[in-house]
């Protein structure tokens, strides 16, 4: 397989926009990608690394920087499943201490979902995903809560009934954090419809969580 890289030039620097190739594993947030005689280490965030397995032939759209360690400068490419969410997350790393590595590590549930809790304030889900606490969450709806409420990611969530609200308060309520709570019954609606009840979609909710 020949390696299939395009190239997007901005006036800051070359930027990788997509890669093809063979997913061959997953490690600490990582996915490894043979491509041609090459194999790649792309960053990926938590939501989307759940959806890929080894063996899978991808495309993935790329988000190359140079990151500061200490005195170095060091390469990395963060792998998306749409330029949509790539968009998504560079105006979360637009927000002062969120970093490349720290968003990708926060960004358990897909940018709709994140996107929704920003527009509306939530800061309950926002402090509940990993690496973002109480200031955190405050400082990112101060940054992106206007431009959430504007943008197409938030509308593009699915939309929440009120037995959902309850059934994702259920689910918080037997200790599973806010921001996979919000997955899970995101999931069971779509499972089971938006007009089952509470008590149906916690259940349904549980059997996806094992």
């Amino acid at each position: 397989m020949r390696l299939q890289l395009q190239l997007l030039y901005t006036r800051r620097r070359d930027l990788l926009e997509s890669i093809r190739g063979t997913v061959t594993g997953t490690d600490q947030g990582y996915i490894f990608l043979e491509t041609g005689p090459l194999t790649v280490r792309l960053l990926a965030p938590g939501y989307f690394l759940r959806y890929v397995a080894v063996g899978d032939e991808s495309k993935f759209f790329l988000l190359f920087q140079i990151v500061t360690e200490g005195n170095k400068g060091i390469p990395l490419a963060v792998a998306f499943p749409s330029t949509e969410d790539r968009d998504f997350f560079t105006k979360f790393i637009s927000v002062s201490g969120v970093g490349i590595k720290a968003a990708a590590k926060a960004m358990v549930i897909p940018p709709s979902e994140l996107a929704s809790a920003i527009a509306a304030g939530d800061i309950k889900i926002l402090k509940s995903l990993p690496g973002i606490g109480n200031s955190r969450a405050r400082q990112i709806v101060a940054k992106l809560q206007d431009v959430m409420s504007k943008s197409s990611f938030a509308s593009s969530a699915v939309s929440v009934s009120g037995n959902a609200h309850d059934a994702r308060a259920i689910l918080e309520q037997l200790g599973i954090p806010s921001s996979e709570a919000v997955s899970l019954v995101k999931a069971a609606v779509e499972k089971e419809g938006a007009d089952v009840s509470a008590s149906a979609l916690v259940r349904s909710a549980m059997k996806l969580r094992g």
